[in-house]
């Protein structure tokens, strides 16, 4: 896989010093956020932006476990803490990693640091995409990641933006936008998972439709062990169905792919439909 127009030549250095810090600690990671969505895009050669940062989710027994793979970075590989951000440090060339906790360091699906500026982060759903919502990437540069899939991106991107709207306006664009080429990225998977949405001679579905519906039934799948969570994701759905053309997050949806709001609302309903 090509990914340089992902600057991944250049993250090269990135990716061996958080590599070596995660495998020392023995903690398991995947890769998250921009770069995640860019990875999968990359495939159909489809990239929209070039990220400018590197997300990982790394999961840790402890806050004290997090506080030395952060302690192992700086030590040994002369990162940086952000200030501002207790969950992002600068690498000595000045990318910024996210390093996002979950797992036994988190409280009721949220992780709390000491420190003045951000220091809190909610972390629901991360489980649920490392148990069931990841796959194994080969990077050029040899390396091998677990990567949070398309429709798992698309689940913590709903979470992320019913937890912070103000803060998540990117997020109802980039689900839009996935779920516009996902039959492109993803033809396989539609054909062989999901072939019965073929069967209806009369169902005129338009193809970013049926992706709507994969997508809803992918992220089931991926949350599948967690009521709580299938409930969550059901009532963000509905909440914006509810409110239809008023639903900030339908007008960022159709912003993004130049649409209407009656298409923003019908990819939400098909995608509810994947899930229920």
């Amino acid at each position: 896989m090509n990914l340089n127009n992902i600057r991944e030549g250049e993250l090269k250095d990135v990716f061996d010093a958080l590599e070596e810090a995660f495998e020392q600690s023995g903690a398991d990671y995947y890769i998250i956020g921009a770069m995640a969505k860019d990875i999968w895009y990359s495939r159909g050669e489809k990239i929209m932006r070039q990220t400018k940062d590197v997300d990982f989710a790394i999961q840790v027994g402890s806050q004290e476990e997090y506080m030395a793979i952060r302690k192992y970075l700086k030590e040994k590989k002369g990162f940086a803490d952000y200030k501002g951000n207790e969950f992002v440090m600068l690498t000595p060339g000045g990318v910024q990693v996210d390093i996002l906790p979950f797992g036994g360091v988190e409280i009721d699906g949220s992780v709390t640091l000491a420190g003045e500026g951000l220091s809190n982060i909610s972390v629901t759903g991360f489980t649920e995409v490392y148990q069931s919502g990841t796959q194994e990437v080969v990077m050029e540069t040899g390396h091998r990641f677990k990567t949070a899939t398309l429709p798992a991106i698309i689940l913590l991107k709903l979470i992320a933006f019913d937890d912070r709207p103000e803060k998540r306006t990117k997020d109802p664009g980039d689900i839009a936008g996935i779920v516009t080429h996902f039959f492109d990225l993803q033809a396989d998977l539609i054909y062989e998972k999901h072939s019965d949405l073929f069967l209806d001679e009369n169902d005129d579905r338009s193809l970013p439709e049926i992706a709507a519906i994969v997508i809803g039934r992918e992220i089931k799948k991926i949350a599948d062990d967690s009521d709580k969570l299938i409930d969550r994701l059901k009532q963000i759905l509905e909440s914006h169905i509810q409110q239809k053309e008023d639903s900030s997050f339908i007008r960022h949806m159709v912003a993004e792919i130049k649409g209407t709001a009656e298409e923003g609302l019908r990819i939400l309903e098909l995608m509810l439909i994947g899930i229920q």
